[in-house]
């Protein structure tokens, strides 16, 4: 699957934007600051339902701007599938393959395979193996739902230990 077109509205520095790609390597060049590391974010958003650089998807709205749109078209041996990511304030986030909204972000995990590696990963090497391990439980649980179904339960329990052993510290009961 590759990406054949992309659409930006309101999407960090872009008022509107629409970007035509090639089925083989395609470059991003311009100047400084004409937002070329936001169109790959903007992929990466379609292909995660997140931002890679920002946590709250409500800081990829444009200022003064109250929703944000990305939509990407995509050749599937060639066939044409549409994803459109979108938020409003104060509104949930939408993603949509072909029309149709997913009831559950995991869902969407892995249609569009993507691994993102930037300047700021540095940390991949320098820090320990907390850090590879996240990328590559992100990689498999891509391609391998019953991972990520895994990797999402772990998480939550591990979270929800958490906040009980911090419940017992603050409570001083155990």
């Amino acid at each position: 699957m590759f990406l054949k077109h992309l659409t930006l509205v309101n999407y960090k520095n872009f008022i509107e934007k629409s970007i035509d790609f090639g089925a083989k390597i395609n470059c991003v060049v311009g100047p400084n600051g004409q937002g070329k590391t936001n169109v790959l974010d903007a992929i990466y958003h379609l292909a995660l339902g997140k931002s890679y650089f920002n946590p709250q998807s409500s800081q990829n709205i444009r200022h003064d701007q109250d929703f944000f749109l990305i939509q990407g078209l995509f050749d599937k041996e060639g066939q044409e599938e549409t994803v459109v990511c979108s938020l409003k304030i104060g509104s949930k986030k939408v993603i949509k393959r072909n029309g149709k909204i997913y009831d559950k972000l995991a869902d969407h995990i892995g249609v569009l395979p993507l691994v993102m590696i930037s300047p700021a990963d540095r940390d991949l090497i320098v820090e320990g193996s907390e850090v590879r391990r996240k990328l590559i439980d992100g990689i498999i649980a891509q391609s391998d739902h019953h991972y990520l179904n895994l990797l999402l339960s772990y998480n939550q329990t591990l979270s929800q230990r958490n906040a009980l052993l911090k419940y017992f510290a603050l409570n001083h009961k155990f």
